[in-house]
């Protein structure tokens, strides 16, 4: 039965293109910096951008990415080989450029950082991912949420394969050092707070890059960590406590984005013989004595639930809402007419949030 499911999501994948970067300035988009750091190899065909062989060196670069004008929150536009590019309906880099030295990024990094008022969002794609599909879906995500901070993105060498999950899990542990590094360079640029996001495997990248900053005593970067958001995290629940005990005090908030029904973390947690991971948890007992919050978002389930943040423009519009997101993150939840929670459980330290579908909502948000 495993194998049949494993074949079968190999097929599904087969059938969808792999994104790829295009480029081509619009005048009328909006256009967004990415700051990248990358353990990614360079691309043979394009320098300018990266392979899936891993790199010991951490490649920093700028990435002024276009946001179509006709773009669709939920909807990751990306460019593909089949078809032309269309620039009024696709992610395009407008403009890229490779740093040859760390004092150049950070200068570069350091203005934006001052237009954004010190601080910076760090985005840690998931497994299956080439470098254009993580840099397009982080540009994604800071348009529909109009995230205020300056963007970096952290690029690790996956094998963009759904066979390559092995290779997926090693390069983690491989980019746990690049990871760090590229902390440090934001920093050092002026950053005063950063908010780190991880999806899926990015997740345990996240918290392996946490941990190594806690056993290395760098409390002056954990000290900058403003808050940390993992979306549908590929954690193994007892692996996660680990990683939490050995950072010591979780920086604050911890957001976990779960689905009871997300389908890719249900195949992970039978591939690895367990009933679930961190990120499709559905009792918050395992977790109670760590101060996190865990927002079940299946009432969004959109494309398998394994990216409801990203895919869903039902909870995007929720997230968005008038006062909706301040609603939805906030621990006192002794007000039982909140509309963004079907269900609120706190056990201990740890906060169980299950949204409330959109439909139910009326004109709460409005």
């Amino acid at each position: 039965m495993r194998s049949f499911v494993l074949v079968i999501a190999v097929v599904l994948a087969g059938c969808s293109p792999r994104g790829e970067l295009a480029y081509g300035p619009l005048p009328e988009a909006r256009t967004l910096p990415v700051f990248v750091g990358s353990t990614r190899a360079p691309a043979a065909g394009d320098p300018a951008s990266f392979d899936w062989k891993r790199s010991e060196a951490l490649r920093l670069a700028r990435f002024d990415v276009a946001v179509p004008p006709d773009h669709q929150p939920g909807t990751l536009e990306i460019p593909n080989p089949r078809r032309s590019i269309d620039p009024r309906r696709d992610f395009l880099v407008a403009r890229s450029e490779q740093f040859r030295t760390d004092a150049a990024f950070r200068a570069d990094l350091r203005r934006q950082l001052a237009r954004s008022g010190g601080e910076a969002v760090v985005f840690v794609h998931g497994y299956n991912t080439n470098f254009a599909e993580g840099l397009f879906r982080f540009t994604q995500l800071a348009a529909d949420f109009d995230l205020e901070g300056a963007l970096v993105h952290y690029a690790w060498p996956s094998r963009a394969q759904v066979m390559g999950y092995a290779y997926d899990h090693d390069s983690v542990l491989f980019s746990r050092d690049g990871l760090t590094d590229l902390l440090h360079e934001v920093r050092a640029a002026g950053a005063k707070r950063i908010i780190l996001v991880g999806h899926s495997m990015g997740g345990f990248l996240t918290m392996e890059a946490l941990r190594q900053l806690a056993l290395q005593g760098d409390r002056a970067t954990l000290g900058r960590i403003a808050g940390v958001v993992l979306i549908s995290p590929d954690i193994d629940v007892g692996v996660f406590r680990s990683q939490a005990r050995d950072i010591g005090a979780l920086p604050q908030p911890f957001i976990v984005f779960t689905s009871q029904r997300d389908r890719a973390l249900g195949l992970s947690a039978r591939v690895a013989g367990e009933d679930t991971r961190l990120g499709n948890l559905h009792d918050i007992n395992p977790v109670a004595d760590l101060r996190v919050m865990m927002i079940d978002t299946a009432a969004y389930d959109t494309r398998g639930g394994h990216f409801n943040i990203g895919n869903s423009p039902a909870l995007i519009r929720l997230l968005r809402g008038s006062q909706g997101l301040a609603k939805t993150l906030e621990r006192d939840q002794s007000r039982h007419h909140d509309p963004f929670a079907r269900a609120a459980l706190t056990v201990r330290n740890a906060t169980q949030i299950v949204l409330q579908p959109l439909e139910a909502i009326g004109d709460a948000i409005n």
